[in-house]
């Protein structure tokens, strides 16, 4: 059940009401909360068992939680909220969810709080992060600090027991120019680091994890990432999408072998570089190196498990991919391929889009009769948005 109050003043009404707050309550919401500072310890006596707290689109400015309290979720959204404080001792709560607040820092008595697995600051002030504060945390799974004004880490090397259990660390949507990957070798669970949607333009350091599934480094500002020195032989998912790359990283075949998912599109890449290496990485499912720079896809070899091949929006002029692996379906739409011979295509391309190019080809043959074969027609080129 939900106990939902509204407009409450502590100091005119005093906490009668919270006397008559039914036994079930799992989950009490505050809204439109009139004071400046808030003791947590004003409503502790309403539940002996665990109970989630929500402030929501209030003026509070200062938030004290005390030590022995029964809250396992404090969830503090659209406040005025500048400082809060976690008295030392307290071991239950679990869940932390701070969002459009006026907070400026990450608040050092967060240490305090044993029991905490999930931290959620976001939308708000912070400008600079002491990502040791969260070390100590031993419960600590889920760390989200997207959305805030970030403009530096400070992360120095992790003893043996910090970061225990984190395995999911969110960074997107800061003011990041610069990041050294180095600090998070000291994370020994950690699965996932997201680092989108920043204005990062250097990567320093070397990154080393046994763990690490997925890394995102998308809509950033970096134009050259070496990665030879790294070594991430769980990496599934890497995301690289909306760069200034203007050439494969370095090493990636040999330092993230297992990589699944490889996100390169809306770069700067060219015929240039040495695709093989990438093409034949043996796991990989689904390659996207649309709205690139290429003006040749001549694929002689390609993994045997990649399912999904996405080149639109190059400038390719010749395709060719005569191997290819069971059920592989192919994206060349939005370039200037203008001629095609259709029979050199593998027989394991189960789809070919090739939309708004001089030449179209597309074809599925799920959805094509038992025994016919794709033709090409010349493409209305001209009917194509290509923006």
């Amino acid at each position: 059940m939900t106990c939902t109050i509204t407009k409450w003043s502590p100091s005119e009404e005093g906490s009668f009401m919270l006397a008559h707050i039914p036994n079930n309550t799992v989950l009490l919401k505050l809204v439109n909360l009139k004071t400046n500072t808030f003791n947590l310890d004003t409503i502790d006596f309403v539940k002996t068992s665990g109970i989630g707290v929500e402030i929501e689109r209030s003026s509070v400015k200062k938030v004290v939680m005390p030590a022995a309290g029964h809250i396992i979720r404090l969830v503090l959204v659209r406040t005025y909220l500048s400082d809060i404080v976690f008295d030392e001792g307290n071991e239950r709560l679990s869940s932390l969810i701070i969002s459009d607040s006026r907070l400026k820092s990450i608040p050092s008595t967060i240490t305090h709080l044993a029991a905490l697995g999930t931290v959620e600051i976001s939308k708000s002030s912070i400008e600079t992060v002491n990502m040791n504060l969260f070390g100590k945390l031993t419960h600590l799974r889920y760390l989200n600090l997207c959305d805030n004004k970030i403009l530096s880490l400070h992360l120095s090397g992790a003893a043996g027991a910090d970061f225990a259990q984190l395995s999911d660390l969110f960074l997107s949507g800061n003011q990041l120019t610069a990041i050294n990957l180095s600090g998070f070798n000291g994370m020994p669970s950690l699965e996932t680091l997201d680092l989108q949607n920043n204005r990062i333009r250097r990567v320093q350091g070397t990154l080393e994890s046994n763990t690490l599934k997925t890394l995102d480094l998308s809509w950033n500002r970096i134009d050259v990432l070496y990665c030879c020195e790294w070594n991430l032989p769980s990496l599934v998912r890497l995301t690289l999408s909306r760069n200034e790359l203007s050439r494969l990283p370095t090493c990636l075949s040999l330092v993230m072998p297992n990589v699944t998912y490889l996100l390169l599109d809306s770069n700067a890449l060219t015929d240039g570089d040495s695709w093989y290496s990438i093409l034949t990485l043996e796991g990989l499912q689904q390659l996207d190196i649309s709205h690139n720079r290429l003006t040749r896809a001549v694929f002689d070899t390609l993994s045997q498990s990649l399912h999904i091949l996405n080149l639109q929006n190059n400038n390719i002029k010749v395709l060719s991919v005569p191997v290819a692996g069971k059920r592989l379906k192919i994206n060349a739409s939005f370039n200037s391929i203008d001629t095609f011979d259709i029979k050199s295509l593998s027989s394991n391309v189960t789809s070919l889009a090739m939309f708004c190019n001089p030449i179209d080809c597309s074809f599925d043959r799920e959805r094509m009769p038992i025994g016919q074969e794709p033709v090409c027609t010349n493409a209305q080129i001209r009917s194509c948005d290509t923006s």
